[in-house]
Order: C-alpha cells, then sequence, then structure tokens
C-alpha cells in the first residue's frame, strides 16, 4: 500500500438498502463473497507486503461493486417511473458510512495513548480529512506517498472512502444529466464506458515511473474508472433486464465457461501486478476492473461452480463486515508497529489480526447494523434509554452494576482519551523532525569543495619529451582518503545518518533528501563534474526507493570517470524492491575494482533502534552507519 508498506487502501461499498428493506430478501450473496475476497487481498497486502504485491488491487474491484450496486439502485428507481430520491439516497450512504467511521475514528485515536511515546502526528487535518470526506486530496497537499511514506498517516486508508464518498455525491446528479442527454439506455452505456476509458487514459498518460504515482493513485477523476465500469455494467444489466436484486434465468454456458477463467484472471492479479510498476497504471487496474465487472454480470443466480464459492458462508460474512475490516486494519496495525519493537515486527501482525476481526464484528453486531435497520434517530434513542437504565443499575448497586459502571466509564474516557491525544498530536512525527533537523544542519555545512580538476592532482610519471595522465590511484601506493576528500548522494537514510557522517567524515559533502531516486544520480553528478565540485570518492546510498533502472550504474560510472572511487550503499527496508537493487549494486562492485560495496544491509540486521518504519536508523544505528562508510573509505 503504503515498511510498515505502503500503504493500500479500499472501501466497501455500503449494501444497496436498509436492513428492513424488503429488497434484501433477493440480496445475491456472490457479491459478498466477491467482497470478501477483495478485503482478503487488501489486508495480506498491508500485513505481509511482499507476499501479494498485487493485494492493493481490492480497492478496484470494490469501487467496481459500489459503482455497479449505486448505479443499480438509481436505475430501477427510474425504471418504475419515479424520480430518484436523491434525500433518501444520500441518508441512506449516510446510514452505512458515518457510524463505523466516527466509531473507528474515536477509538483508534484514543487507543494511541498506547504508543505515547510515538504519537500518531497530523492527526488534525486527517479527522478534518476524514469528516469532510477530503482525505485523498487532504493527503495530496501534504505530499503523502502511499507507496514509500516513511510513517503513513494513521488514518491514511481513508482516501479511498473520499473517493467513494465524492462519486455517491455527484453521480447521481451526473447520471441523471447524461440520462437525458442521451436518452436511450445504450447511449448512455457508451456514454459511461467513454468516461471510464477517459478516467483510464489519464493516469496512464499522467503516470512517469521517475516519480512517485501517488497522486494518480488517490485522484478522484484518475482512479475513477472502476467506479464507471461498475455503473456501466447495471447499466448493461438494467438492458438486459436484469439487476443485483432481480431474480433472473439460471446463468447460461457461456457464463459458465467463463467464470472460472475470469474469476482466476483475477486472482493471478493479486499475485503478479505491482503496486508501482508500469504496468498497472498504463492499463492493468482498468483490465483488472473490466474483468471484475464482467465477472459481477455473470454472477446473476446460482447454479455455476464460481457462485457457489463465492456464497460460502465465511467468505459472506467476511463481505458483510468489510467495510469495518477495511476501517480498523490500518490504525490498529500502525498502532501495534509503534508499540513492538522493529524485531517483533510478525508478531505484531499477528496480534493485530483477531483485534481487526474482533472490532469489526462488534462494530457490526452494535453500531452500523442497528443504524441501517432502525436509523440515527432510533438508535441513538435506544442508546439513550439503555444508559440511563445502566446509570440506575450502578446508583442502586443492583446485580451487575459493577460491569455497568466500567462501560459507563469507557463511554466517557474514550472520547476524552481521543481528544486529548487529538491536542496532542504534533505536526510531525519524531523522524520528520529528526530528518528536518538534519536536513538544516546540512544546509548550513560549508564545506571546502575542490577546484575543477583537483579530482586529478597527483605526481605525474612522464618520459622525455611526453606529458601524461596522472598515474591510476592503485600504482601510487597508500591513498589515505578522508572526508574532504568525499561526495555523497543519498535518500532519507543516509539523511538520519548524516551527523554521524559528518562526525566520523569531517568535511564530507553530503547531498541526501527524502525521497531522493537513484535514478536522479547521473544527472546530479554530471552537474557536479561541469562545476569542478565533484571530489575523488564518491558515495551513492540510494535504493530505499525505488529499483536502479538498467543503465543507471554504467552512466554513472562513466560520469565520475575511471580514476574516481565509486561506493555504493547496499539499502535496507521492508520493501519489494530491495533485493532487486541490492543484486545489481554487489553485481557493478564486482564487475569494477574501483566500485566498492558498503554492506548496510548485512549491518543493520544488528541495529535495534530504527524508526517505527523499520528504515531510519535511530542514534545507534546512525553511528553504525557512519562508521561502516568511515572504515570503507579508509580501506580504500
Amino acid at each position: 500500500m503504503a515498511g510498515v508498506n505502503r500503504p493500500v487502501s479500499v472501501a466497501p461499498p455500503a449494501p444497496n438498502a436498509i436492513q428492513h428493506n424488503p429488497a434484501l430478501a433477493s440480496r445475491n450473496p456472490a457479491l459478498d463473497g466477491l467482497r470478501g475476497i477483495a478485503v482478503l487481498a487488501v489486508l495480506v497486502y498491508h500485513f505481509w507486503p511482499g507476499f501479494l504485491p498485487g493485494g492493493f488491487l481490492g480497492v478496484d474491484l470494490f469501487f467496481v461493486l459500489s459503482g455497479f450496486l449505486i448505479t443499480g439502485g438509481l436505475l430501477r428507481q427510474t425504471a418504475a417511473g419515479r424520480i430518484p430520491d436523491l434525500r433518501g439516497f444520500w441518508v441512506r450512504r449516510c446510514r452505512r458510512l458515518l457510524p463505523g467511521m466516527l466509531l473507528v475514528l474515536v477509538v483508534s485515536t484514543a487507543l494511541a495513548l498506547l504508543a505515547a511515546g510515538h504519537l500518531p502526528a497530523g492527526l488534525r487535518w486527517q479527522w478534518a480529512g476524514a469528516l469532510t470526506y477530503t482525505s485523498n486530496w487532504m493527503q495530496i497537499a501534504h505530499g503523502n506517498s502511499y507507496f514509500s511514506s516513511m510513517e503513513p498517516p494513521y488514518f491514511q486508508h481513508l482516501w479511498s472512502l473520499a473517493v467513494e464518498e465524492q462519486f455517491y455525491l455527484l453521480w447521481p446528479v451526473v447520471l441523471a444529466g447524461l440520462s437525458w442527454l442521451l436518452r436511450t439506455r445504450r447511449k448512455l452505456l457508451w456514454g459511461i464506458l467513454v468516461l471510464a476509458a477517459a478516467s483510464a487514459a489519464s493516469m496512464a498518460w499522467g503516470f512517469d515511473p521517475s516519480t512517485d504515482p501517488s497522486a494518480l493513485y488517490y485522484g478522484t477523476w484518475t482512479h475513477g474508472f472502476g467506479l464507471f465500469l461498475g455503473a456501466a455494467g447495471a447499466v448493461h444489466g438494467a438492458r438486459s433486464g436484469h439487476t443485483a436484486d432481480s431474480a433472473p434465468p439460471r446463468a447460461g454456458l457461456p457464463a459458465r465457461l467463463s467464470q472460472v477463467p475470469m474469476l482466476l484472471a483475477l486472482l493471478a492479479a493479486f499475485c503478479v501486478l505491482s503496486d508501482t510498476s508500469a504496468a498497472a497504471y498504463q492499463g492493468g487496474m482498468a483490465i483488472f476492473c473490466v474483468l471484475g465487472t464482467v465477472l459481477i454480470l455473470t454472477l446473476k443466480a446460482p447454479g455455476t461452480l464460481v457462485y457457489s464459492l463465492l456464497s460460502l458462508k465465511y467468505l459472506r460474512w467476511l463481505g458483510c463486515r468489510s467495510y469495518g475490516l477495511y476501517l480498523w486494519h490500518w490504525p490498529l496495525l500502525m498502532l501495534a508497529t509503534a508499540v513492538f519493537p522493529p524485531q517483533a515486527a510478525t508478531a505484531a501482525v499477528l496480534c493485530t489480526i483477531p483485534l481487526v476481526v474482533s472490532a469489526a464484528a462488534v462494530s457490526w453486531r452494535f453500531v452500523e447494523e442497528p443504524i441501517l435497520r432502525h436509523g440515527f434517530k432510533n438508535t441513538c434513542a435506544g442508546w439513550a434509554r439503555w444508559m440511563t437504565s445502566r446509570i440506575g443499575l450502578v446508583r442502586q448497586g443492583a446485580a451487575g452494576s459493577v460491569a455497568s459502571a466500567l462501560v459507563l466509564l469507557l463511554v466517557l474516557l474514550v472520547p476524552a482519551c481521543a481528544m486529548s491525544v487529538l491536542l496532542a498530536s504534533p505536526g510531525q512525527s519524531q523522524l520528520e523532525q529528526q530528518l528536518a533537523r538534519a536536513q538544516d544542519a546540512l544546509a548550513k555545512q560549508e564545506p571546502s569543495l575542490p577546484e575543477a580538476g583537483q579530482e586529478s592532482a597527483a605526481p605525474s610519471i612522464t618520459e622525455p619529451g611526453k606529458q601524461t595522465k596522472a598515474a591510476p590511484q592503485a600504482e601510487r601506493g597508500t591513498r589515505n582518503f578522508t572526508g574532504s576528500d568525499v561526495t555523497a548522494l543519498g535518500d532519507s537514510v543516509m539523511l538520519a545518518s548524516s551527523q554521524q557522517l559528518l562526525k566520523q567524515l569531517p568535511g564530507i559533502t553530503i547531498e541526501a533528501s527524502v525521497g531522493a531516486q537513484i535514478w536522479d544520480a547521473p544527472a546530479r553528478l554530471r552537474q557536479l563534474e561541469n562545476a569542478g565540485k565533484l571530489r575523488k570518492v564518491i558515495v551513492l546510498g540510494l535504493g530505499t526507493n525505488g529499483d536502479v533502472p538498467a543503465g543507471t550504474l554504467e552512466d554513472i560510472r562513466e560520469i565520475i570517470g575511471p580514476r574516481r572511487e565509486l561506493l555504493l550503499v547496499t539499502a535496507y527496508a521492508p520493501r519489494k524492491w530491495i533485493d532487486s537493487v541490492n543484486a545489481k549494486l554487489r553485481a557493478a562492485a564486482s564487475s569494477d575494482r574501483r566500485t566498492h560495496l558498503v554492506d548496510w544491509a548485512g549491518s543493520a540486521s544488528e541495529v535495534a533502534d530504527f524508526a517505527p518504519d523499520r528504515i531510519h536508523p535511530g542514534p545507534h544505528g546512525s553511528e553504525t552507519y557512519g562508521e561502516l562508510l568511515a572504515d570503507t573509505v579508509a580501506e580504500l
């Protein structure tokens, strides 16, 4: 998604109507099972980032389901000759979405007290984004990366809920306008497909492999094609006389034959489609949504193998509670990551799973389902009567009064704790503050930069009447490089260790920044070379934020020339491209005698004081990083 990895996220669609509505009697169980598969994919993607690289596609499957069910409900009203009841539609969306989200906001924020030393940062703006359903735009504005954030926002996952709510707000009006303008269902279908294609094309056109794709992923328009394709599926079903709630004849032979390959294709995409690959953004996610839409259209009636599999009891149970599972899993995972030490990452996940399932079940049983059945007013009145009866028991000292008192205390304390955490939440996390201080310190450094050609200043070996270049350093005996001979380019890991590098290698020049990418190194090295500021030893501490493109290390070696030493620092992070990065760095070091490896990945496994993201070293880890690099320079 998004180390703690990247955070995915997903916002499961709401049921078509509240529980007392007779339409639910014909609710399609296979679609609930499909929800269950989607939420399982997202949970695995976040809990074990490397195990299911395409689990983020669960969000797209949910978008398709939302577009299909919401549009189907609106079309049924128009087919019956009624003007869609927009007020009732929006009220039902609020009943479905608000209660669970508010419960998660309050309780998760209160629970953050358990990580008092690492209170989540930026909670106030995250709450503002959640309550206004603008989380996706808030995160874009704050520059949050979904895929490589150092410390993902506590409520990062609410971005997709914001996308859906924006769709719910605008789509009924847009659909009414398109229906009036295009007149027929056939033209309406093609009109919606054009919107879907334009949305997918905007994502494909905007994708740049050298930049973080988070803005495309968060964007309502650029990531709206799944919702549009689901809506197109609903229009197609309405043209055929079939909707999500209708009872059509048994599926025909083409549907039976196509369901298994389509379901297998969706499952395969979960396993192979990477969240930052060009294939995902340049058509992969859109094709996945097309397959999802077609599969939904074939799940019109029982009698097929896939329908039976998706209707299994436990999949349906997960699907009905998928909204709660989604809401709870991310903040509880962030909390466990902050509480457990980095060495106990597996234990953190294993403790989080039962808590997420329990919280989702309790939320559904006591909050979401009652409000869906009885509405806000009646449910709140019932809660008030229950509170009054509990207070009466406590006053009378009757049996069960102790338990009632504890429950009442929790009802009062949890919101109070949430408010205290909200007020105490810093604007920046401890890691962000550490990196900001390091960046300020680097900005104030005043190194003595070499003049142009200084890197070549060395005794020359000449023949009578000839002028030759300086002999290679290997022929000059001991080199005794110091910090004044070193130019270092790095990402936030080097930035976090910069104070130790300045201490261990006085005079070193460091250019390190958050999010720095290795593919930007050739251009920067060429600038330094042209300005005469490139020293004798070049250190590259890059690779944390992305894989090494083909030819990059060769370009770097050519730019710095044959007489400079190149030190490549291996990367250490719980990200799927790290093994590939380190393999390429090791291959480069083994193929050139002036290219050397600084094995931070090997040393980092012994470091105990990483930040919660398990990427950035603390004081002791930074000292290890600095000593490792200094020792390597001394051995050249």
